[in-house]
């Protein structure tokens, strides 16, 4: 096994034992945190949206059916110091650890539909997108996103969040953070080795790739399903 791909398995352990390790609430207890949860994220209303869409244009990240575990690592995150943003820092800080559990509760069961329209986008940046999204790059020492954030960027559940129609302003912002060490909050720092790999170009075809895959609503609140830009057939008619 390559070291890189090695250490991208140590890392999804690490993350997976670490997410998953708390034991699952009653679906009574869930609910409640959901109904609580949604009390509180009114105050979030603001940037990311009043049912968790997001706000694409300014950079504010989708969360509605984002996993509970992850959401609710990165509020923690902010309150801990361990992330920082002028604007998250001081706002997570203010909830309780009950209350940051109860927002990510709530965020992960919305089953919010996309927006299905994406703007003109290079063909030739979202070819590199796909390409490093699917494949990866092995003379940079590359692998592809997939191997982590599940085939399109659907993410895998208690280890690493969607990334398919999330908004690629954020997205890109996020992988300069990560670049930079700005941001280095992830298990085994996975994310700052792969960030230090991408160019510009790179981070903006990335970004672009995923931002474009979209769908139209979900089947099930915080589930993720498999999406028809998975399927056979020519790839611009998967990446709409």
């Amino acid at each position: 096994m390559n070291a890189w791909l090695a250490i991208c398995f140590i890392s999804l352990v690490v993350v997976t034992t670490a997410s998953s390790a708390p034991c699952q609430a009653s679906e009574p207890a869930l609910n409640d945190a959901v109904e609580r949860g949604a009390t509180t994220a009114r105050a979030c209303e603001g940037c990311h949206g009043a049912h968790g869409e997001g706000m694409a244009a300014k950079g504010n990240p989708r969360l509605a059916g984002q996993a509970a575990g992850y959401l609710a690592k990165q509020l923690d995150d902010f309150a801990s110091g361990k992330r920082t943003s002028p604007v998250m820092t001081p706002l997570a800080k203010s909830l309780m650890e009950q209350q940051r559990r109860d927002v990510a509760a709530y965020f992960a069961s919305l089953a919010t539909p996309y927006e299905t329209t994406v703007g003109p986008v290079d063909a030739t940046l979202l070819e590199r997108g796909r390409l490093l999204a699917r494949s990866g790059d092995e003379s940079k020492q590359l692998q592809a996103c997939a191997n982590c954030h599940g085939p399109g960027g659907s993410g895998e559940r208690f280890a690493t969040p969607y990334l398919e129609g999330q908004s690629a302003i954020y997205l890109a912002t996020t992988l300069k953070e990560w670049k930079s060490g700005t941001r280095a909050n992830d298990a085994g720092k996975q994310m700052v080795v792969v960030a230090r790999r991408l160019d510009d170009r790179d981070i903006a075809a990335v970004a672009a790739y995923f931002a474009a895959i979209v769908r139209s609503s979900r089947t099930e609140p915080g589930v993720r399903t498999a999406k028809t830009h998975e399927t056979a057939g020519p790839f611009s008619d998967r990446v709409r």
